[in-house]
C-alpha cells in the first residue's frame, strides 16, 4: 500500500480537502515555533521608539509589540493602544546575543515586547582586575497602571495561542543577555503578572524553608553557579564569585526581588533561587543535591 492510500484510509476527508491545487493533511510531526516571551523597556519615547522599531539603522532592531506611555508628549492618543510591528509567526529582531536555558538566539523563537519606559543606565566606572566591568548604575521609572493592563491582556492572548510557554520562559531582557542589559528593570511587577497568571514566580514557604536551612550552611559559589545555569541564566561554573556571576545574580534579583539588585548572593536570593528550581524545574534541582 502506497502512502497515498495510507492517507486516505487514515485522514477524516475534511483534512483532504483542496485549495488551488494544494492538499493540506495535518501532520502531528510539529510544534510551534514560540517557546518565549522577551519583555522589554525603551530607554526612549515613544516617537523616537517607533523609529527604531520599524526604519533601516546602522543597527537594525524591531519587536512584535509595542506599548506607549500615556505621560508621554511623543504620543497624542487619549488611551493606550497596542501598536505590532511584526507578526507573531515571523522573527523580529529584539533579542540579539541572547541565552536561556540552553538555547541561543531566541530571536528564532520568541516574540519581543517592547515598552515605553525611559530607564536610564550608566556603566560602572570601575573594573575588576581581569578588566570586566563592574555593575551598572541605573535609574529605574515606574511603569503605568495603564501599560500593565494592557500588556497583561496581550499576554492572556499570548498564552491562549501558545500554551505551551513555560512560566519560566515568560523572560525580561535582562534575564537572556545578563552582561549587557538592564530592562525591563527593578520596577516592572513580575509579581503582579504572575498574580494575573503568566510568568513565574516562588512560593513564599519554600522560600523562608530554604532561607532558614541557607542561614546555616550557604551553598558554595560553585553549587550557586550550578543552580543559576539549571534555572536558565548563562553561567560558568567556575568555583569563584565572579562578574559573570554577580550579573546573572543581579538579573535574578532584578525579576524576583527588585528591591535589592546589588549581585550580591545573599541568603535570601539563593532561597529565592532554590524555591524557583523546586517548583518549575525540580528534576534540575536533584542533580544539585
Amino acid at each position: 500500500m502506497n502512502l497515498t492510500s495510507v492517507a486516505r484510509i487514515l485522514v477524516p476527508p475534511l483534512l483532504l480537502a483542496a485549495c488551488s491545487g494544494v492538499v493540506k493533511i495535518e501532520s502531528a510531526n510539529q510544534n510551534s515555533r514560540v517557546d518565549y516571551v522577551v519583555i522589554h523597556a525603551t530607554a526612549e519615547n515613544f516617537a523616537e521608539s517607533v523609529r527604531l522599531l520599524t526604519t533601516p539603522t546602522g543597527n537594525p532592531v524591531s519587536s512584535h509589540y509595542l506599548i506607549p506611555a500615556e505621560n508621554d508628549p511623543t504620543y497624542d492618543r487619549r488611551r493606550l493602544r497596542l501598536h505590532q510591528f511584526v507578526d507573531e509567526h515571523s522573527r523580529a529582531w529584539h533579542a540579539g546575543q541572547s541565552y536561556w536555558h540552553g538555547e541561543t538566539a531566541l530571536n528564532d523563537r520568541s516574540i519581543g515586547i517592547e515598552i515605553v519606559n525611559e530607564l536610564d543606565c550608566v556603566a560602572a566606572p570601575d573594573v575588576d582586575l581581569d578588566g570586566n566591568p563592574g555593575l551598572p548604575q541605573c535609574e529605574f521609572p515606574p511603569f503605568t497602571e495603564a501599560q500593565i493592563d494592557l500588556l497583561i491582556e496581550l499576554l492572556h492572548g499570548i498564552q491562549e495561542r501558545f500554551p505551551e510557554i513555560d512560566p519560566l520562559d515568560f523572560v525580561g531582557h535582562s534575564d537572556i543577555t545578563i552582561m549587557h542589559r538592564s530592562d525591563p528593570g527593578a520596577m516592572f511587577p513580575w509579581h503582579r503578572l504572575h498574580l494575573a497568571g503568566i510568568g513565574a514566580w516562588y512560593d513564599e514557604e519554600t522560600r523562608l524553608r530554604y532561607q532558614s536551612r541557607f542561614a546555616r550552611q550557604p551553598p558554595p559559589v560553585d553549587r550557586l553557579q550550578d543552580a543559576l545555569l539549571a534555572l536558565g541564566y548563562q553561567v560558568e561554573t567556575t568555583g569563584e564569585l565572579d562578574t559573570q556571576t554577580r550579573f546573572a545574580v543581579r538579573a535574578l534579583q532584578l525579576r524576583f526581588r527588585p528591591a535589592d539588585h546589588s549581585g550580591n548572593p545573599d541568603v535570601e536570593t539563593m532561597a529565592i533561587l532554590w524555591s524557583l528550581l523546586e517548583k518549575y524545574r525540580p528534576d534540575e534541582l536533584l542533580k544539585l543535591d
